[in-house]
């Protein structure tokens, strides 16, 4: 039977859920007896206000002066009507009143017994985070929050009943309540991360965007990272995709035609929903194409999830080495070969394996433009060797350079000189004795020629 006692009870629970922000009933069980005068050819609406402000006082289904901040908008709630053998509860009637009244404040469900739930209807909220369901018959609903549109909801608002109409404590029904159901939105987090395995430009740089993803009670309706290159950075490609670190496959995810943008699709959404707490990982793969003036190149990454987006940028830090190869007299060397090491030679001998290697161009200079370091990191230290001096020339006693410091942004120039040996003056053993046999030729000839003359004039004289 319907009893003040019985509305009590029922009052008394309305009182407790609307303390966590929805309302129920709000009146004494006094009042509510007492009154006795709902209009049953009245027709209701129920209008909910979703906001991510912290619960408040217990509301009264009366609507605020202003609604809580920050509002929610696109927040979507299934309202369906309560029905007792198929019919739906009379709240006109004291019956109805005590059907109410046997299910609790709270909803268990799914409802059993000669319980269940008509039709659903769905309501969004909209720009001022409001949404409304009116022309509703006098009964009680269940209200379900079923989609978060673009708000990072860590945990929907639990289902909850509301009346129509909704007794007030000065003894009068409100056909058209309000209530306020609250939510706490989840945080996102962002950390790129690049590689410091790079040491030549050209050398393959490797981007690592990681995203932690909380759990949802909601499903994500949306997740999408976007990379755009800077000037000097080229695109190679999207190596991998996972979630949780199990790799993603084609039809989880979309790529941009310009490379840009990953976009979970539904059956990417799918297993991040059933991920729980977990990290999104995408591994980018570029390449230096040229040095910018501070010899930074910084790659800012974006997160959004359902609306909301987090940041985070990630620098790898370039320097130019130059060496000029010449020797004593400034004349410039083409064709000198060196070996470029990252690490000091110990009693002459590299240690390690060179970073490169290079031969002075027509100019003597031989170019490199080197990957420093990264983030903070953009100043590196360098040892040449010459390993083959140009032609001509010797290798000096000691073929290494010594520190050569190079900083983010700048050119640090070393010059490198040869030295051409000169051998001695020999004695010119083959061009004077030469002169002296043909001098002594020269000698023999006129002593034979006067010999000649001398026995031809006696033979004269004898005649």
């Amino acid at each position: 039977m319907f009893t003040e006692q019985k509305i009590g009870k029922l009052l008394a629970g309305a009182s407790a859920l609307a303390l966590a922000g929805v309302g129920f009933l709000g009146a004494t069980a006094a009042n509510a007896a007492e009154t006795g005068n709902i209009d049953g050819s009245k027709l209701g609406s129920i209008n909910i206000h979703k906001s991510a402000a912290a619960p408040g006082e217990a509301g009264d289904g009366t609507e605020l002066p202003a609604d809580p901040q920050p509002i929610l908008e696109g927040v979507t709630f299934t309202i369906q009507p309560v029905l007792h053998d198929g019919v739906e509860l009379d709240l006109s009637t004291a019956e109805g009143w005590e059907l109410a009244e046997a299910l609790g404040t709270t909803p268990t469900l799914p409802l059993t017994g000669d319980y269940s739930l008509g039709t659903s209807q769905a309501v969004t909220t909209d720009v001022n985070g409001v949404a409304t369901l009116s022309g509703l018959n006098l009964g009680l609903y269940l209200v379900t929050e079923t989609d978060s549109g673009n708000n990072l909801i860590k945990d929907k608002s639990a289902p909850f009943y509301v009346s129509v109409p909704n007794p007030q404590d000065n003894g009068q029904w409100n056909y058209d309540v309000h209530v306020y159901p609250k939510n706490t939105l989840n945080e996102i987090n962002i950390v790129k991360t690049v590689d410091d395995a790079a040491k030549l430009m050209g050398d393959t740089v490797t981007w690592t965007l990681e995203t932690e993803v909380p759990a949802s009670s909601l499903p994500y309706k949306s997740f999408k990272l976007t990379d755009v290159l800077p000037t000097g950075l080229e695109f190679i490609a999207w190596e991998s995709v996972s979630i949780g670190g199990t790799p993603l496959v084609a039809g989880d995810y979309t790529i941009s035609d310009d490379n840009t943008e990953i976009t979970l699709t539904a059956a990417g959404l799918l297993k991040l929903d059933g991920a729980g707490a977990t990290t999104v990982t995408a591994v980018l793969k570029t390449k230096v194409t040229a040095i910018p003036e501070d010899g930074k190149i910084t790659n800012d990454a974006t997160v959004t999830i359902n609306g909301t987006s987090d940041n985070d940028p990630a620098t790898t830090n370039l320097g130019t080495l130059k060496l000029i190869k010449m020797d004593e007299d400034q004349k410039i060397l083409p064709g000198a070969e060196f070996e470029l090491y990252a690490e000091a030679p110990v009693d002459g001998q590299p240690t390690g394996e060179p970073l490169a290697t290079g031969v002075s161009n027509e100019n003597g200079e031989i170019i490199w433009q080197l990957h420093l370091g990264i983030e903070g990191d953009a100043t590196e230290n360098y040892w040449v060797l010459e390993t083959k001096a140009p032609a001509g020339y010797v290798l000096p006693a000691n073929p290494w350079s010594g520190e050569l410091i190079v900083n983010g942004g700048e050119v640090t120039t070393n010059e490198v000189t040869n030295h051409k040996p000169v051998g001695p003056n020999l004695p010119m053993t083959g061009a004077q004795g030469t002169m002296l046999f043909s001098i002594a030729g020269v000698g023999l000839m006129g002593v034979a020629a006067g010999g000649a003359l001398l026995q031809r004039r006696r033979a004269r004289q004898g005649n």
